[in-house]
Formats: C-alpha cells, sequence, structure tokens
C-alpha cells in the first residue's frame, strides 16, 4: 500500500493559502499607512523653521589658497558659497517626513538645505583628500572632525580621520571617534568600525 500524498499535499495547500493572504493583506495595511501618512504629509502647516539648530561651515578655520591645482581651487569655492548657506542633517528623511516635520510650504526650502548638507559633505571628503596628498595631516583633522561632527555619512571620512589620528597618536580622539561611530545610525556603521580598529 503506498504512503498517502494526497492529505500532505492537501494540507500543504491550505497553509500555502492562508500564508499568501496573510501578505496580501499585510502589505495592503501598509500602502494604506503609506497613503494616510502621505495625505497627512500633504496637509501639514508651515512649522517655524528659523530656529533650528542650523549646521554652518567654519571657513575660516580652514587652510584655503594652500594649492594652485586647479579642482582643489574650485572646491575652495564652492565650500564658500556654501558656508552663506543654512545646512541641516535630513540623511534617511523622505519627502514624507519632510512635509510631516516642516510643513508642505517649507517642503522645497528644507530639500535645499539637506542638498546642500550632503553636497557640503562630499566636498569636505575630496578636500581632505587634496590635504592629504599635500600631507597636511593636522589640516585634515580640522576639516574632519567638522564633517564627522556635521554627521556626514561617507565612510572614508571616518577612516581618514583615524588614520590621520593613528599617524598623530591621537589615542584619545581615536577611542572617541570609535564610540561616535559605534552610537551612530551610519548604513556602513560595521565595515568602518572595521577599518578605524
Amino acid at each position: 500500500m503506498g504512503f498517502p500524498i494526497l492529505p500532505f499535499f492537501l494540507l500543504f495547500v491550505v497553509l500555502l493559502a492562508l500564508r499568501l493572504n496573510y501578505l496580501k493583506a499585510k502589505r495592503e495595511q501598509q500602502e494604506n499607512e503609506f497613503w494616510e501618512r502621505e495625505r497627512q504629509a500633504n496637509i501639514t502647516p508651515a512649522k517655524d523653521i528659523s530656529n533650528l539648530r542650523y549646521i554652518t561651515i567654519p571657513i575660516e578655520k580652514f587652510p584655503l589658497n594652500f594649492s594652485s591645482d586647479e579642482k582643489v581651487i574650485e572646491i575652495e569655492k564652492e565650500l564658500q558659497e556654501l558656508s552663506t548657506h543654512r545646512l541641516l542633517n535630513l540623511t534617511g528623511m523622505t519627502n514624507t517626513d519632510l512635509k510631516l516635520a516642516y510643513g508642505v510650504p517649507n517642503f522645497e526650502t528644507m530639500s535645499k538645505i539637506g542638498d546642500d548638507f550632503d553636497r557640503t559633505c562630499v566636498l569636505l571628503n575630496k578636500y581632505a583628500e587634496s590635504l592629504m596628498e599635500a600631507e597636511r595631516i593636522d589640516d585634515v583633522i580640522s576639516v574632519l572632525e567638522f564633517a564627522v561632527g556635521a554627521g556626514t555619512d561617507i565612510s572614508e571620512s571616518y577612516t581618514m580621520l583615524a588614520q590621520c589620528y593613528k599617524a598623530r597618536q591621537m589615542d584619545t580622539k581615536l577611542d572617541l571617534l570609535k564610540n561616535q561611530v559605534e552610537q551612530s545610525s551610519l548604513f556602513l556603521k560595521d565595515a568602518i568600525l572595521q577599518k578605524i580598529s
């Protein structure tokens, strides 16, 4: 007498149908929650953004005009221009988050402020690379301490800063940097920690 497969097959089909129904209901719930959140975001009134803790670039502390390289000069010009802008680390915030947090009328302004911050982080990293090539370690430290303090998400900024701390035997600062990375929500946190340890 053969092994009865039919009851097991029927049980499998029932369990599969239940699982698919559960996943469909969950997806529909998530979609409904998303659209409700988006609806709320689109009717959020303007919030006061004048008293936010904006970040400003301490351009006076940077070693401007240290190089005649056109690329470095262009980076310095862009950083000088950005030093007149309001910056805010809005990394990880979606458009919906921005509208809910600051109101629909401020959406474009806050998007620009966030984009300027991202651009600043990229420029600071490139600037630090140029300073590193020129063997200006103390200036690299100044630039990257500002970038890291502002919350850059560029992993190379953290690893380059750690390299400079090691070169200058600044063990206390290196420990503080490791601790800051450990406490952060950086996407590449584990990879950064491996490189700076």
